[in-house]
């Protein structure tokens, strides 16, 4: 049992090592040290330090305060932004250019906001939209009868809700007790964070160091007795890599296991893309291995956030997304999501939204998006020090450098006002476009930047990284993971505190 178990020996065997060493009275007294220096230092350089003239609300105020006064108090709260997203200087996070959209969005949210689709006896209306979402979505997807899935709040749920699902259909079906799934590396960490709440474990498979794309030969050798689904994105995050969907499609069959599609990023794209006039291969209910999908409708979709769509190819499957308890006194509850009360406002906006667009819309949308991301590789690749990450082909891209520390430019391109993601293994930055990035001069500004920050960084290409760069760069260098979720953890502790230093 030692031997043969799901993780790798000489995982487990790393694992063990970096816990005894942090156990040890000398190791871990170090360790502890450097570690709370870092929190420390955290602690005082943060969203959380409040510039002068800004103090936290501990305590409901003695007498409620006027409408007036509330929105000033928030005029106050918004002065703390200091990221023009509006302008486009923000990777991904805020995906719809369209002001009227937001009128539109604005005026049916206010006619939901007290909806909840919990009580479908009350709100009929938002019980036919969700049916309606997903159908619609389930159809853009090729979806070869009527759809079954859900409306979720967001990409994470709908990964949660699918590998929920497929635990509890292999257990039915198959009688597996401990299962596993098999993902690449570059798989969003909801599949991690699935893995965790539902006691699954996951198999990570490398992808080429050139190509970032993941082999499908390697995903099938992983699979085992207790496999209960592989996965695919489309894209994935980091370098915006098509996975082989058709290839994994064959593999899913062979071994009989599922197989999730995440579209959670592309999936307003993707089945868009081929009338836009950028064809790319098959990836949804059309290959017969698919048994799940998830779409974000909050990205592309240009609905609010907290809106996502998982989907399956079966209502066999779906019965086993669905929880129901029989016995309660309260009587008998069954939920198909996470959250029981739901916001019918977000079902009702995300309809809202599909409506407006429509097929037109989204076909035109994809098109500006797409010849947008092909615009910036192509003023990338001219870049000297600088190389694009693998072949994207939809909206993200990553860039890297085997030149200077790709870190120092982060840094760079922050002080010129840019919020973008930074990667790591790897060490690469990387930007998901976006609607508010096809503004006239956006992308030209930022390749300027790049190309600047490029010229600099090749003058000293060994120069030593330092500030939030150097953070990162120690970040990917430290071998035992644990410390670095211990310092990540220590972030959301921070977020949350309403005193000096980081003290709740």
């Amino acid at each position: 049992n030692f031997l043969i178990q799901d993780e790798p020996l000489l995982s487990r065997l790393k694992k063990g090592l970096f816990k005894a060493a942090r156990a040890s009275p000398i190791i871990g007294t170090i360790i502890k040290e450097k570690v709370d220096k870092t929190k420390a230092e955290m602690a005082n350089d943060g969203p959380w330090v409040l510039p002068e003239g800004h103090s936290y609300q501990v305590n409901l105020p003695e007498k409620g305060l006027e409408d007036k006064e509330i929105l000033g108090v928030l005029d106050k709260y918004n002065s703390l932004n200091d990221v023009v997203w509006q302008e486009g200087r923000c990777s991904g996070t805020i995906y719809c250019a369209e002001e009227d959209k937001n009128e539109l969005l604005s005026q049916v949210y206010k006619q939901y906001c007290w909806s909840n689709p919990l009580h479908v006896d009350t709100f009929k209306d938002v019980r036919k939209m969700e049916a309606e979402v997903v159908t619609m979505v389930g159809k853009m997807f090729h979806h070869p009868g009527q759809a079954s899935g859900s409306v979720t709040s967001g990409g994470t749920e709908s990964i949660l809700m699918s590998m929920k699902t497929h635990r509890d259909y292999a257990k039915d079906t198959k009688g597996i007790d401990k299962p596993n799934i098999v993902c690449p590396v570059t798989a969003h960490p909801a599949f991690d964070k699935a893995a965790a709440y539902f006691k699954i474990h996951v198999i990570h498979v490398p992808v080429d160091p050139e190509t970032f794309a993941v082999n499908p030969r390697d995903i099938a050798n992983a699979i085992n007795s207790n496999t209960i689904c592989i996965v695919g994105s489309v894209p994935q995050y980091p370098h915006g890599i098509m996975d082989d969907i058709v290839a994994l499609s064959d593999i899913a069959i062979r071994y009989d296991v599922g197989l999730h599609v995440d579209a959670c990023l592309g999936g307003f794209l993707i089945p868009f893309m081929e009338e836009a006039g950028f064809p790319i291969p098959p990836f949804d209910f059309k290959l017969p291995g698919v048994t799940a999908i998830s779409v974000d409708t909050h990205k592309y979709g240009y609905t609010y956030k907290g809106s996502s769509v998982v989907l399956y190819r079966t209502v066999e499957m779906f019965y086993h997304q669905i929880t129901c308890t029989t016995e309660w006194p309260g009587g008998i509850y069954a939920s198909p999501t996470l959250a029981g009360s739901r916001p019918g406002a977000n079902i009702a906006v995300t309809w809202a939204a599909m409506m407006s667009f429509g097929q037109d819309g989204y076909v035109a949308a994809t098109r500006e998006v797409i010849r947008g991301a092909r615009y910036l590789i192509a003023g990338l690749e001219k870049i000297e020090g600088v190389e694009v990450m693998g072949s994207p082909v939809v909206s993200c891209v990553g860039w890297t450098s085997k030149t200077f520390n790709i870190y120092n430019m982060s840094s760079d391109l922050t002080k010129k006002g840019w919020n973008l993601a930074v990667l790591q293994f790897p060490a690469g930055i990387h930007i998901a476009l976006t609607r508010r990035h096809m503004s006239p001069g956006v992308i030209d500004q930022l390749l300027s930047d790049i190309r600047e920050s490029a010229a600099v960084q090749m003058l000293n290409p060994g120069a030593a990284a330092s500030g939030a760069a150097a953070m990162y760069g120690m970040a990917a260098q430290i071998p035992d993971r644990s410390i670095v979720g211990d310092i990540s953890r220590e972030f959301w502790k921070l977020y949350y505190s309403t005193g000096k230093n980081g003290q709740c």
